[in-house]
């Protein structure tokens, strides 16, 4: 099941007509009691759920356990300026979708300028677009295995191979290996190319231009971005929540505790010590936090396949210095393993309300596995990323005026080569019980939040073809 979701699934779901919205939402304390006359629970209120709610157009419950909505597209504060859980920018290859995100927010554009930090060089991203600033035995070196590359017509059985039959030993081994092997903390060779696939092999007269010092754009899809004037990324979600507020009641702080499907297929959802019973549910949570609380539970494969599927977690550490040597950039790429981040991006360069006058605001970004024995705490993290931008000559230590790491459970979907087969079966054993799962982590796939919004809102429009919308989205 290659799909991004299934909108078949609503084809099974109860039919019943709504024709009154429920009240706005009220403090989870007065509501203990209360059983529900929505059509639709959904779990999870980050961007997918609100989407979805948003364009079925029909009264609907989002379960969320956090104090607000958004999920892994909220937006920190710190000493007054905002910061994602990583940046996150606006683009997409279909203009409808940018345009509907751009849409919800004031945003403003932006011209993508992002480096990688090679040998303590900045060669400009994509890698093989400037192979002009590597030293030139490593440049001949790039150019010659693209050129004359012996894999190019193997077939691509894992990442790895792919990047090798694509660009060849030398642009491979010298960033494409290093840094996805540290970003995703698995070998290229154990990862599929699900993610990769897609990526077209750049003409050999780019490659050539590129190495004789020619300026050459790449993934032209990403060369411009959009992004919230103010606000940080958690702008957009406000927006995007308000499209549904007087028919959706968000219930923050309210942890699913358990989901028990009865006899004739409805669901009860117990949170918070109440029960409140739906026809349908939509389930935006991590399949991790999902399946263990389906009651009955899950059959013993589905069970050993969740547990099969992989993620890394995320440390995000946000630093103001006087000081720093990133120049006028964005992100900066750090594929080296001396380095405990992968990324470090510049929030000045998303404007004037990401900066505070005569200094830099930075933001760095260090995945890890969550079941790694030793998990630094965030006071560890922030003094490794402060000792590594010293040593890579990027910030003086003695500049930084303030330091904070926050630590995110769910980050990144990993491929490893058994990620599709693990994850069809979990999703196919939700689908027979009338559970649709939407989202990055609810279909455990590597989508950006355009692609989350996006196939959100076409299966909440087909929920909206089988149960007759008391609202029109737009």
């Amino acid at each position: 099941m290659r799909s991004m979701f299934r909108l078949a699934i609503f084809g099974r779901l109860k039919m019943r007509s709504w024709s009154s919205p429920i009240s706005p939402a009220t403090p989870l304390t007065a509501r203990r009691n209360h059983q529900s006359s929505a059509p639709v629970a959904i779990l999870g209120g980050g961007v997918s759920g609100l989407a979805f709610a948003d364009a079925a157009g029909v009264p609907a419950v989002i379960f969320e356990k956090e104090d607000r909505v958004g999920g892994l597209c909220r937006s920190f504060e710190s000493h007054g300026l905002y910061h994602d859980i990583g940046p996150h920018i606006v683009f997409s290859g279909a203009q409808e979708r940018t345009d509907f995100m751009r849409a919800l927010t004031p945003m403003t554009r932006h011209k993508r300028s992002n480096q990688i930090l090679h040998r303590n060089r900045f060669v400009r991203y994509p890698f093989e677009n400037q192979l002009s600033a590597l030293p030139d035995s490593e440049r001949d070196w790039c150019l010659d295995t693209f050129l004359n590359n012996p894999h190019r017509e193997l077939p691509a059985e894992n990442m790895l191979s792919f990047f090798l039959g694509v660009f060849g030993e030398g642009i491979t081994r010298t960033y494409l290996e290093p840094y996805n092997r540290k970003i995703w903390k698995l070998d290229p060779v154990q990862m599929d190319i699900q993610m990769v696939e897609r990526i077209p092999r750049p003409p050999d007269e780019h490659i050539v231009r590129s190495a004789a010092g020619e300026d050459i754009e790449g993934y032209t899809h990403q060369l411009h971005f959009w992004y919230p004037t103010d606000g940080g990324i958690e702008s957009m979600v406000r927006g995007l929540a308000a499209r549904g507020k007087e028919y959706v009641d968000v219930r923050t702080q309210a942890p699913v505790e358990r989901v028990e499907i009865g006899s004739s297929g409805e669901f009860t959802v117990i949170s918070g010590g109440s029960r409140a019973h739906f026809p349908s549910l939509v389930n935006t949570i991590p399949l991790h936090e999902l399946v263990p609380r389906i009651r009955p539970q899950a059959p013993p494969d589905v069970i050993e396949a969740l547990h099969r599927l992989r993620y890394n977690s995320i440390h995000v550490t946000v630093l103001n210095v006087d000081e720093d040597g990133l120049g006028p950039h964005f992100a900066i790429m750090i594929p080296s393993p001396n380095v405990s981040f992968h990324r470090v991006s510049k929030l000045d360069f998303l404007g004037p309300a990401y900066s505070i006058a005569g200094t830099s605001t930075l933001l760095a970004e260090t995945t890890f596995r969550p079941d790694e024995t030793t998990v630094s705490i965030p006071k560890e993290v922030s003094s490794q990323v402060i000792q590594s931008l010293e040593h890579l000559g990027l910030v003086p230590a003695d500049s930084v005026n303030f330091c904070e790491t926050r630590t995110f459970p769910y980050a990144y979907v990993v491929y490893d080569l058994h990620h599709r087969r693990n994850t069809d079966r979990v999703l196919t054993w939700l689908d027979s019980i009338g559970i649709l799962s939407l989202g990055r982590f609810g279909r455990f796939e590597y989508i950006n939040s355009d692609a989350a919004i996006a196939t959100a809102r076409a299966a909440g429009a087909a929920f909206a073809g089988n149960h007759g919308p008391t609202a029109t989205p737009t």
